[in-house]
């Protein structure tokens, strides 16, 4: 097949990826996308609401790929792109012989973001091996996807029932995983170090199953973000409060059983409480460890390097 000048291999990788995207929901190619920006697609999850397809509020960031090569973020520009997003950011690589989209998820990067700083350059590789997500080795600066999250065929099902089941079952596996990232973008924004992610998972399959949810590890990078991090946890844990007391107060009792409705009544004080001291500790800590600096906007206060790295 001829190949016209300018038409490069991953050009048509990020056409065949549409049909599959498709499949997910409303697809907007990044114009221009050449890796300045990191996404070649934004993707808007989409079901169906009395037989209309209807957008869910729920969308996501791709690179797609021709291949399985790493993505290497060396560039200022493009840790930048990478890390000043609040959009979940997958990877995707495109088979053209047999006609499939696998994506994998980029978790790894966070773990980088808490413990290299913004600074300094890391690389993402495909690694398919175990059940979940490879833990990241940091004196190499490189990081594995783990097995892949979808894979989604190009070709359409024999029948309209076969296109319903092969896209629930694709939209509900992707919502489950921008859940998660949103759910550590959302902890990365307040400052608060902390990283969640699946110790076991399977291809197509939602991490939030229908008996019971999958077991999530958790890691803690507060030792690395630096002190900055304390007062970022107390404040968010003061927004939990305040929900937590006036959740409290105003839940009607009238359907609460009386012991219950005293046990709600009694920790409305003692949330009030702890609220009024974590505010207190985060006024001194502040205070007495360096002032307006603590409160610095996320990306600001994470360090460029780390002293220490983890015992292998």
């Amino acid at each position: 097949m001829s190949i016209p000048m300018g038409f490069w291999q991953g050009n048509r990788s990020e056409y065949l990826a549409i049909p599959a995207l498709c499949k997910l929901g409303f697809t907007v190619p990044v114009p221009r996308q050449e890796d300045h920006f990191g996404v070649d697609f934004i993707v808007h999850l989409a079901k169906m609401v009395d037989q209309t397809v209807v957008p869910s509020g729920k969308s996501f960031g791709i690179q797609i790929k021709s291949n399985e090569e790493p993505l290497v973020f060396d560039k200022q520009s493009k840790r930048d792109c990478l890390y000043g997003s609040t959009l979940p950011f997958f990877l995707g690589v495109v088979n053209r012989h047999n006609l499939t989209l696998t994506v994998y998820n980029t978790l790894n990067r966070l773990h980088f973001f808490w413990m290299l700083g913004i600074e300094k350059d890391f690389t993402l590789v495909v690694d398919d091996g175990g059940d979940g997500i490879p833990k990241p080795d940091f004196a190499a600066r490189t990081g594995g996807t783990g097995k892949p999250v979808l894979e989604i065929g190009l070709s359409e099902p024999a029948t309209p029932q076969e296109r319903l089941v092969e896209i629930e079952a694709l939209q509900s596996t992707m919502r489950s995983w921008i859940d998660l990232e949103n759910e550590n973008l959302s902890l990365k924004e307040q400052g608060i170090a902390l990283l969640l992610w699946p110790a076991a998972y399977a291809k197509n399959t939602p991490l939030k199953g229908d008996v019971e949810p999958i077991e999530m590890e958790r890691f803690s990078y507060t030792k690395f973000a630096g002190p900055y991090s304390l007062p970022h946890i107390c404040r968010a844990t003061e927004k939990t409060l305040i929900s937590l007391s006036f959740y409290l107060r105003k839940m009607p009792r009238t359907n609460v059983p009386a012991d219950v409705a005293g046990q709600m009544d009694d920790m409305c004080g003692r949330v009030d409480r702890l609220r009024a001291e974590c505010r207190l500790f985060r006024d001194t800590y502040i205070t007495q460890c360096g002032g307006d600096a603590m409160m610095r906007s996320t990306h600001s206060w994470i360090p460029a390097e780390h002293p220490e790295l983890p015992e292998a």
